[in-house]
């Protein structure tokens, strides 16, 4: 469980984006996943998530591929569910994507003072499960809805391509550790877990996991470290949290803050909490660590290590 709620909490990382004049163009892979989509004509690949975007009109379609359980990623799309996240649900249908059955929603968002309509097309297997998720201004549905809808639904998954390098395209590289290793990506965030994958062998023991990614928006951030206790007390399925200690302090060349802390997990277990946000590039990465309270000692050596290991890659120009 504790593996699924790390991957639900970088999606707390993918903010609303843009999307775009309505027309549809040919289908086009989507860097970093193995879907094709017609994406509408006038979209741009996107430079920060996988998916397409058009600034103007502050619209987006992100596709995210999980190697998770479809019945799994999708338990919390129900109107309880939705709600946690600030989204109410409007719809819900089944749908397929190629061979692939699944259901598609619509729901309503509100975000940097704008109401947003979304449609979000659901699909996958007992080995995955793919989001293809358009958003755009709620004062734009007449014009724009039916068509987004289209278009999530044009998605189609190639379980022939090869998976890609999970940091090839990333602005960043870390380093997994003996007992850390990369489990995979999601968006422009990766896992790591003890097994290498992101869905636990039965009889885990250490289901420590960590998350390191960039946040999907460019943003000012103001106190820094208001901002990084705010994220903390965010992160999905974690109460009674306990700050142990806070520090500032420097990630590849960038400003960050530290914090360490205590919490409960959604079995009520005792957890650490190891949180690192640094701040650079007009953005934000944030890297988590999570573990039992009993392998505390060992696994923050482990969390502090890929902290340390990560870098930068250099910026296109």
């Amino acid at each position: 469980m504790r593996y699924t709620v790390a991957i639900w909490s970088l999606t707390a990382l993918l903010l609303t984006g843009a999307l775009a004049p309505a027309s549809i163009a040919d289908s086009a892979p989507v860097r970093g996943t193995r879907v094709q989509l017609d994406c509408p004509e006038g979209f741009k690949p996107a430079s920060n998530f996988s998916g397409f975007a058009s600034e103007p009109l502050s619209s987006s379609v992100m596709i995210t591929e999980m190697p998770i359980p479809f019945d799994a990623a999708t338990s919390g799309f129900t109107k309880e569910g939705m709600e946690t996240k600030g989204m109410k649900l409007i719809s819900k249908d089944p749908a397929e994507s190629g061979a692939y059955k699944g259901f598609i929603i619509e729901a309503h968002q509100s975000a940097y003072g704008t109401e947003f309509d979304k449609w979000i097309n659901v699909f996958g297997d007992s080995s995955m499960t793919v989001l293809v998720t358009a958003t755009f201004p709620i004062s734009q549905s007449e014009s724009l809805s039916k068509r987004m809808k289209e278009t999530v639904l044009s998605a189609r998954f190639d379980a022939t391509a090869k998976s890609a390098d999970p940091m090839a395209d990333l602005p960043f590289t870390v380093s997994g550790t003996t007992t850390m290793k990369i489990a995979g990506r999601v968006q422009n965030a990766l896992l790591l877990t003890p097994s290498g994958k992101m869905t636990p062998p039965a009889g885990t023991e250490n289901k420590s996991v960590f998350v390191v990614g960039q946040a999907l928006s460019d943003m000012d951030v103001g106190d820094k470290n208001v901002f990084a206790r705010a994220r903390l007390q965010k992160t999905e399925n974690l109460t009674d949290l306990k700050v142990l200690g806070e520090k500032e302090t420097t990630v590849a060349g960038m400003p960050a803050v530290e914090i360490s802390a205590t919490a409960k997990d959604k079995a009520g277990d005792s957890v650490f909490v190891l949180q690192t946000i640094a701040y650079g590039r007009g953005s934000y990465f944030i890297m988590q660590g999570i573990t039992d309270l009993a392998t505390r000692t060992r696994m923050e050596f482990e969390f502090r290590s890929i902290i340390n290991s990560l870098k930068l890659k250099t910026e296109a120009t």
